[in-house]
């Protein structure tokens, strides 16, 4: 509270003023009521005259930006207007957001310009009072004060001030309350009081007693003595303080520093949001700091926002004159504020109402917009409440705007507008607390959405938060919304588009959807016997590899235990059997029960356009019994691919082999990519889904539109004003980084919505009912005796059937038969070679039974047992069809019956007893290789039964909403969108949809078939679509009329007829080497992955800006570096090239002004002791080897020109040894020894002058002398726009005589990647140490395996050695972080002490060389392993066949290049610098050989001996000995050459393979004789056969 009297003389307008009116300021805040009361109390009133001479008389007294209320009748241009234009009036106060009724007129300063406005009458504001008593208390107490230095005589007018003594033309008292004190603390504590603290208690002094005198009853007079006497105490104790200060005038002085920072430095300390630039306010007096508080005129700050900060405002159209906005109001302590622009400039009146919907009748406050009389333009439409506006408090507001539109236009047309409202609160930083806090501090009404205006008594850090408000804006025209359309068409354009794609792709997939319909059928065989009593269901799958489906006849034969079924031909006369990835069912009978299944045969007739056939599996399932069996073929039955057979027979396999991991996840994926990808699928589905492709496409039409949706919003709310052509693009693609940004968060989002849209109609789904009676009655095991009619050919027919089963079945059996013999007509040889076989296979199956790694150690013993027992029955058979025809007079046997019967009885006798022998009981409780036909008889759960049919209607409706909402969403966001957010939206999108499809799909359908097959792994889970499936499938059975229609079988149709056999296939040799082949190629495959990512990844690590930086650096400080020789050489280097070229004119840049300069320049010397000598007669590099071999280095302390210690030195003085742990430093290497980091050290400083006097004192002072040995010159610049740190130290090396040796060592550092670096850098290095594990647990198996033999092969432990390397450098990568981070953090603690990076360096140069050899090593690892292909193996064979000539020639080579280079050294040495030493006497001479040799300074020296030496060694070591070295190895390469197949056996079967999973057709090739391949040709045989599987 504060009060000023001012005596009103000198006022020229005589009607208005009288010369003896008095005007009383008071400094506290009232309403306009209580303003009027308080001046009525004082004998006054409201200042009721307001013209331009009280202005010019007042305005000096009225503080900037604040409020004083005036007689509403005292403005005379108010007063004019209300008079004479009563609209005019009106709209005076509408502009303001008040009505006439509510508000009072004010006067505000801004600058120095007085204006008067409208408020509201209830606000507080300062007032003026006018009176003419309020003059006599001014006479009275200016007589009594004329004698003191407040109360002095004054011409016409007296001012007493309560701050300050003023000398002005008017009299003005002020007085304070003390909460508004200015409090002026020293920052120094230890000193003693100063002018500061005595300042401080006087003005605490004056303003108790200025409490004490306001603190009265305000009625009490201004005569009452106390009061008096307690003013004129206060007057002395400000004329002693005023006394005080004069005297030290001339010693004070105060300097102001404000700061702007673009962050905030305190986010650590505080979580609290501050956003925006922050400001500091920094008085120091005296070089000392202020802190300022409680002023008594709040200080205004305007702190900016950056452009990046989101405001999310909410654009519409509308063509109705006003809309509504809804704001919950939460916090009272922050401001709100409102922004409504529109897209033309236009009048907008806002009324804000209190949990009421307010109208231009019924309003809290208004305000129209645009505000006038503004210097920014954000301010216009931009309307700010502060917590003293909402008097309501929390709660809901609501704002109507309404459009003022003119009379003349009253046409309604469509308006855009963008609303936004956020809230804002200014905080000032508490150093005690370390909080922000907002005592004091309020936002002004200047703030808009790019800054904001804060007021604050404190003259610390401020910041400003902000923070958007959710609202709802309600426009009562919604139809209008899409008028913009035409404005910008590309989210509607794109809406309709896919629109009309979905109608033609829905009419396609409706057309395919009832295509399968008619696919879905079981096919009941032509050929099936009518009086049968046996029923099997077989289940075909066609794989879906290029070319698998068949054009050809297709012919079944089944193998039991009991007997086998007559050959069918499996076709349906309605449909395309066989096609690529289909599903074919038939319905296959026979005349008795064939038992336990064991095998099936499958062959085609190779007829049609395409013949080659890829079959994945078989399943056949038993009707009567109700079990099922599994035939995995995974082949080519085909002449041109595969293993060239158009006729397999292939195993049952058992339930551990079903649910291998392996073969259900091989099964699973092809199956679960086909079925489950959703895009895919549209293509792929199988017909026996029951998720139709119109489902599927509608599915993926609402991803496809919820993508969009969520792209947009990103682009929406990003609203970026770059140019998106100025943005940085990825790679040479043209795309950003900020579009591809969004896109994988965008598809992240949308993965969860992928499980549940993909799952959403299999889940509805009912299972499959089945109907009673379904399985026919089981049938008892009855032999089929009625043969009808037995003829010798029968009897040829099924010998040659049953020799080629069991050809195909052990096709590794003996080879001793010519391919004549598999074609003969010949009982005898037939029966021949079925004994033969038999008694093969029993061998073989009884080696099986006693040790382990044969061929057939994965044949089930059930199926085994089954084989045995179906071999009984075939010599029962065979012996019964022999005897029959022998027994029959009427038929004719053969000769071989005739001539020799007993040859053959006997034969079938004997195995038949071998065969009844060979079963042992252990086999009888096996592992089983039948499986039930339906995995649980029990219904599903009740609540899937329970789905009613409609449930699918639900599913349908609500994908449709969820497309509706989320085009409708899309359609108004893209209204709102410019071209460039339009075009990166577009883009993002469809980067999301390519991701979905290649890598969300894919990578959901490879975890749920990892889940699934780890699963059924452990616990043996059945797969219950497949079961669900097979219920279709017996549910179409049972549709069936007939299960056995009558028989339309042809025996004489050369389709039932097997293939021929012309030569056995050697499939155990085959499949051996089909093993390492895929052993070697997984290897060379992860060792070239291995390779390429550590290739890749070292290269990120370079910079070839490094060279640059480098020579720039170099090119600076090497000017006459190399010629200093004398240590005053040193000081002329320094201030001619070192100072000049490292202090630039910015402050911390060098000279070029790019490079920034870490820390100051670092100078430290290593100096020898006082005792140790040196002879002149040792050269300078002996001295110092010998000084160092010592350990010998003064580390003494001492006092200035290296005298002895002062006691009164300080302990940082460069006097004083610091040792390498003190100072940081690491070891060194000079041309001489390696130096320690330790020394006596200098500091250059951070400017040039204080550098050049810190050298003149060096030199002064004689700081470098004789005992000088090493001198070091080390500073850090960082180049920030390559990110490169670079690391210079200079090396003066001495000797005893003073003479310097000069070398440099500039080593440029990438530590830190780039945020575009850094996550491709991350990726590489996580793919590379996932590699290295996997690599390391291989080796360990290997290990784990070999034992210690392990360790004798070369491939092994190259292998160690790459891993070994590897995690070395993994050890050392993160060493190199922790060493950064160390050293930033001692930086930023103290930045004048030298940073010390000479151990990164040696980390750096570490693991350089250890990638360099690690690369080496991983490459002759893979040329050690690209030995498939012999012509890549004839190097290795070549080098190991002439390993005694080559180490010979070596031999003699070394020698000779050994007395050659010390002949040159002894000779040359002294003279010339390629010869100093043995070493580079010898590189120079190898340089000899490779061509590259100077001999001008050799024949220059010495003509004769120089010209002999070098002919020699030319003629010796270059014409003679390496060209004879070439010649031997040449010679064993043309040997080895020869030696080589033109074909490798593995690179062979490498290409069919590929060849196979293309279905491309390859020529064959005529096998060679197997004893001509070499071991070396193509494949180490013996590392291989080592090599575990």
């Amino acid at each position: 509270m504060g009060q000023n009297f001012l005596k009103g003389r000198g006022l020229t307008s005589q009607k208005q003023h009288r010369k003896n009116d008095c005007y009383q300021l008071n400094r506290f805040p009232c309403s306009f009521q209580g303003a009027q009361h308080y001046c009525h109390s004082q004998g006054g009133q409201l200042i009721s005259a307001w013209n331009q001479d009280i202005q010019d008389h007042l305005k000096d007294y009225l503080e900037e930006g604040k409020k004083w209320w005036i007689e509403p009748n005292s403005d005379p241009l108010i007063k004019r207007k209300r008079k004479d234009d009563p609209v005019a009036s009106a709209k005076l106060f509408t502009r303001s957001g008040l009505s006439p009724s509510t508000s009072c007129t004010y006067v505000i300063r801004n600058l120095d310009k007085v204006s008067s406005k409208v408020d509201l009458c209830s606000k507080e504001h300062f007032f003026i009072c006018q009176g003419d008593h309020l003059l006599s208390r001014c006479h009275q107490f200016t007589d009594i004060y004329q004698s003191e230095i407040l109360c002095q005589e004054m011409s016409n007018n007296t001012l007493v001030s309560s701050i300050m003594p003023q000398n002005t033309k008017q009299g003005l008292l002020a007085t304070s309350p003390p909460e508004k004190t200015v409090s002026i603390v020293s920052a120094v504590s230890e000193e003693p009081p100063d002018l500061d603290v005595l300042t401080t208690d006087l003005q605490e002094s004056f303003h108790n007693a200025s409490y004490q005198i306001i603190t009265e009853d305000f009625n009490k007079s201004i005569h009452d003595l106390p009061l008096v006497q307690k003013l004129q105490r206060a007057c002395e104790i400000l004329q002693m303080l005023t006394q005080f200060a004069s005297q030290f005038s001339s010693q004070f002085s105060m300097t102001a520093q404000v700061t702007g920072l673009a962050f905030n430095p305190f986010k650590n300390f505080d979580q609290r949001d501050i956003v925006g630039s922050i400001a500091n306010v920094l008085l120091t007096a005296n070089h000392k700091s202020l802190q300022v508080q409680d002023l008594l005129e709040e200080a205004e700050v305007i702190l900016w926002r950056d452009s990046s900060i989101e405001n999310y405002p909410t654009s519409f159209n509308m063509s109705t004159n006003c809309f509504e906005i809804i704001i919950n109001i939460t916090s009272l302590e922050e401001s709100l504020v409102v922004s409504v622009e529109p897209e033309n400039p236009l009048s907008i009146t806002l009324y804000l109402g209190f949990q009421y919907q307010p109208n231009i009748t019924h309003f809290y406050l208004n305000i129209t917009l645009p505000k006038d009389q503004l210097q920014e333009k954000d301010e216009m439409y931009t309307w700010v409440l502060s917590p003293e506006s909402l008097q309501h408090g929390a709660g809901t507001y609501y704002i109507t705007a309404v459009v003022n539109r003119s009379e003349t236009d009253p046409k309604a047309t469509p308006l855009g507008f963008s609303v936004t409202t956020a809230t804002t609160q200014c905080y000032f930083w508490d150093h005690h607390n370390k909080t922000w806090k907002s005592d004091g501090c309020q936002a002004g009404p200047q703030s808009s959405l790019a800054k904001t205006q804060c007021f604050s008594d404190q003259l610390e850090f401020l910041g400003s938060s902000w923070k958007s408000l959710p609202r709802t804006v309600h426009v009562r025209d919604t139809v209008q919304l899409f008028s913009r359309v035409t404005h910008n068409p590309i989210g509607v354009s794109l809406l309709a588009g896919l629109l009309g794609f979905y109608i033609l792709f829905a009419a396609w997939a409706w057309r395919k959807d009832r295509e399968d319909r008619k696919k879905m059928k079981v096919t009941i065989l032509a050929d099936n016997c009518p009086n049968s009593q046996s029923h099997y269901l077989i289940q075909v799958f066609t794989g879906f590899r290029r070319r698998a489906a068949t054009t050809a006849k297709v012919v079944l034969i089944l193998y039991g235990s009991e007997g086998r079924s007559d050959p069918h031909h499996l076709s349906d006369p309605q449909k395309v059997v066989f096609e690529r990835g289909a599903q074919d069912v038939f319905l296959l009978t026979t005349r008795s029960p064939l038992g336990e299944l064991h095998s099936i045969r499958l062959w085609h007739d190779n007829s049609g356009t395409s013949p080659s056939w890829y079959v994945t599996q078989v399943i056949v399932s038993d009707l009567t019994t109700r079990k099922k069996w599994y035939f995995l073929c995974n082949c080519w039955l085909a002449t041109d691919l595969g293993d060239c057979q158009k006729d397999q027979v292939f195993t049952a396999i058992s339930k551990k082999e079903l649910f291998s991991f392996r073969n259900l996840y091989s099964s699973m994926i092809v199956e679960k990519f086909t079925q489950e990808h959703l895009w895919l699928s549209m293509v792929t589905c199988s017909p026996w889904n029951q998720v139709t492709r119109v489902q599927r496409l509608s599915c993926c039409m609402t991803l496809l539109i919820c993508n969009m949706v969520i792209n947009i919003m990103f682009w929406k709310l990003r609203s970026t004003k770059e140019d998106r052509t100025g943005q940085e693009r990825v790679g040479p693609f043209a795309v950003t980084w900020s579009e591809l940004f969004i896109s994988i968060h965008t598809a992240s989002i949308l993965f969860p919505i992928n499980l549940v849209i993909g799952r959403i109609f299999p889940l509805i789904l009912p299972p499959e009912k089945l109907p009673p009676h379904l399985f026919p009655l089981e049938a008892s095991f009855t032999s089929d005796t009625s043969f009808g009619s037995v003829t010798t050919p029968k009897i040829i027919e099924e010998l040659k059937e049953t020799v080629g089963f069991l050809h195909m079945k052990n096709a590794s059996l003996p080879t001793q038969w010519e391919g004549s013999s598999w074609s003969s007509d010949s009982v005898t040889e037939l029966i021949k070679m079925l004994s033969s076989l038999i008694r093969c296979h029993l061998e073989r199956q009884g080696d099986q039974w006693q040790q382990t790694g044969s061929h057939l150690e994965n044949e089930v013993p059930e199926n085994l047992r089954n084989l045995n027992h179906y071999l009984l029955k075939v010599l029962e058979r065979l012996q019964f069809l022999c005897s029959t025809l022998l027994a029959s007079p009427t038929r004719k046997a053969p000769d071989v019956l005739y001539s020799d019967p007993s040859c053959l009885f006997p034969t079938f006798l004997f195995l038949y007893h071998l065969m009844q022998d060979s079963c042992p009981q252990s086999l009888l409780f096996s592992e089983i290789t039948s499986f039930p036909m339906l995995d649980s008889e029990e219904e599903r759960p009740a609540i899937l039964n329970s789905l009613p049919k409609w449930s699918i209607y639900i599913c349908w409706l609500l994908l449709g909403v969820t497309s509706l909402v989320s085009a409708f969403f899309t359609a108004l966001y893209s209204l709102d969108l410019n071209r460039d957010q339009a075009t990166s939206w577009v883009i993002s999108m469809v980067l999301s949809v390519l991701q979905n499809i290649f890598i969300i799909q894919p990578v959901k359908v490879m975890i749920l078939t990892l889940f699934l097959s780890l699963l059924m792994t452990r616990l043996s889970w059945h797969n219950k679509e497949k079961d669900q499936q097979m219920r279709r499938i017996l549910a179409l059975l049972a549709r069936c009329p007939s299960l056995s229609p009558p028989g339309l079988r042809d025996e004489n149709n050369p389709i039932y007829r097997a293939p021929a056999i012309n030569c056995p296939v050697k499939a155990p040799e085959r499949t051996r080497k089909e093993k390492q082949l895929f052993r070697m190629t997984r290897e060379i495959c992860v060792q070239i992955l291995f390779l390429v990512v550590l290739m890749i990844s070292t290269y990120s690590e370079r910079n070839y800006n490094s060279f640059y930086l480098n020579q720039a650096i170099r090119k600076r400080i090497n000017n006459h570096f190399e010629e200093i020789k004398l240590i005053k050489h040193f000081y002329q280097w320094t201030n001619n090239t070192l100072i000049p070229n490292l202090y630039g004119d910015y402050r911390g840049f060098i000279a070029d002004g790019n490079s920034f300069l870490v820390s100051d320049v670092q100078i430290r010397q290593i100096r020898i002791p006082d005792i140790v000598p040196f002879p002149n007669r040792i050269s300078p590099s002996e001295q110092v080897k010998s000084y160092y071999q010592h350990h010998e280095e003064d580390q003494k302390n001492y006092g200035v020109n290296w005298a002895p210690l002062d006691l009164n030195s300080t302990k940082d003085s460069i006097w004083y040894y610091q040792s390498e742990e003190a100072l940081g430093g690491y070891p060194i290497q000079g041309q001489f020894a390696i130096y320690s980091g330790g020394g006596y050290v200098v500091a250059l400083g951070n400017s040039s002058e204080d550098a050049k006097r810190i050298l003149q004192h060096l030199k002064q002072r004689h700081w470098l002398d004789k005992r000088t040995r090493t001198l070091f010159v080390a500073f850090v610049v960082y180049n920030a726009n390559v990110n490169l740190f670079c690391v210079v130290t200079l090396i003066l090396e001495s000797n005893g005589v003073g003479v310097f040796f000069s070398s440099i060592k500039v080593n440029s550092l990438q530590i830190t990647q780039t945020q575009k670096n850094f996550i491709c850098f991350s990726a590489l290095s996580i793919i590379y140490f996932v590699l290295l594990f996997y690599y390391t647990f291989v080796q360990g198996n290997r290990l784990k395996q070999q034992g210690w033999k392990y360790f004798t092969k070369k491939s092994n432990a190259l292998d160690t050695c790459i891993i070994f390397i590897s995690f070395i450098m993994m050890a050392l990568q993160l060493k190199r972080v922790f060493l950064h981070k160390t050293c930033m953090q001692q930086y930023r603690h103290n930045k004048s002490r030298f940073t010390n990076l000479q151990e990164i360096v040696q980390v750096t140069a570490a693991l350089t060389y250890l990638i360099g050899f690690l690369i080496l090593l991983t490459t002759i690892r893979l040329w050690s392993l690209l030995r498939l292909n012999p012509r890549l193996h004839v190097i290795s064979t070549t080098l190991k066949r002439a390993w005694d000539e080559v180490f010979g020639f070596l031999l003699i080579i070394l020698i000779l290049l050994t007395g050659y280079s010390i002949a040159f050294n002894i000779l040359f040495g002294w003279s010339i610098s390629d010869y100093r030493t043995f070493s580079n006497s010898a590189v120079t001479i190898v340089g000899l050989l490779m061509g590259i040799f100077d001999s001008c300074e050799v024949i220059t020296l010495d003509p004769v001996l120089g010209s002999f030496l070098i002919i020699t060694s030319v003629i010796l070591l270059v014409l003679v000995i390496i060209n004879l070295f070439v010649s031997a190895i040449l010679l064993t390469f043309c040997k080895e050459r020869k030696s080589i197949m033109k074909e490798a056996p593995l690179t062979e079967i490498l290409l069919q393979k590929l060849s196979n999973l293309l279905g491309i057709q390859r020529p064959q090739k005529a096998a060679l004789p197997e004893q001509t391949v070499p071991i070396a040709a193509g494949t180490n045989m013996e590392a291989l056969e080592n090599e575990p599987t």
